[in-house]
């Protein structure tokens, strides 16, 4: 909501339109808060939990809720995610494992990324190895930050990882800004990329501690 609504953009219209424009935000906050981490068998399904709790919000009734967003600054209606994929320019400069090629699902979780680290909140992308998760983060992170003025720390995980090596590799990049405290320069803001974080060695009891000075870290 905070992002959507923002107080300079506002809601247009009748009393009447800016409850159904509340109605569609809130839906599709909704729907990806709760159901975005969910297979696709069980998307189907809550699919229709979303549709029928929001009737108000209208989706189009072509495909599920998870194939559309919602054009609040312009036409005020639910499109699909192809509307929003950009053209693939090819830079024969670029390294080839650097190159990716916008598709929707690329497009809605780069969406729902940026979204959430404008309002600093923690992010966990999941699923399985070689889907594009890494080129995804990556991606959005280039491009925010040349316009958001983001910085990113980024750490790689392995069964090798510690969590002092952790907390250093975050600390290196930041600035001292207190005797007792460090954050980004003047200006900027701090995304942390934690890549491959499952890749810690498990102790005796399961605990992983560089795993855990992260949830820590969050918590905090």
């Amino acid at each position: 909501m905070e992002v959507f609504l923002h107080e300079k953009e506002g809601l247009k219209g009748t009393d009447e339109e800016k409850k159904k424009q509340i109605d569609c935000v809130m839906s599709w906050a909704y729907a990806w808060g709760m159901g975005g981490s969910l297979d696709f068998q069980s998307k189907d399904r809550f699919d229709a939990v979303v549709k029928d709790q929001f009737k108000s919000a209208q989706y189009p009734p072509a495909f599920t809720v998870f194939d559309y967003w919602y054009d609040l600054k312009k036409e005020k209606i639910f499109k699909p995610w192809t509307t929003k994929v950009a053209s693939f320019i090819y830079d024969k400069e670029m390294s080839y494992f650097d190159l990716m090629v916008p598709t929707t699902d690329t497009t809605k979780y780069s969406y729902c990324l940026e979204v959430l680290l404008k309002i600093e909140k923690p992010v966990f992308f999941t699923g399985g190895s070689g889907t594009g998760k890494s080129a995804v983060i990556s991606n959005k992170l280039v491009q925010m930050k040349e316009k958001d003025n983001f910085m990113q720390i980024a750490i790689n995980m392995s069964a090798q990882t510690t969590s002092e090596r952790t907390q250093k590799s975050i600390e290196e990049k930041l600035e001292r800004t207190s005797r007792t405290a460090f954050g980004p320069p003047s200006g900027k803001k701090i995304a942390i990329f934690v890549d491959d974080i499952n890749m810690p060695a498990v102790e005796f009891y399961g605990a992983q501690p560089p795993i855990e000075l992260l949830r820590l870290f969050v918590d905090r």
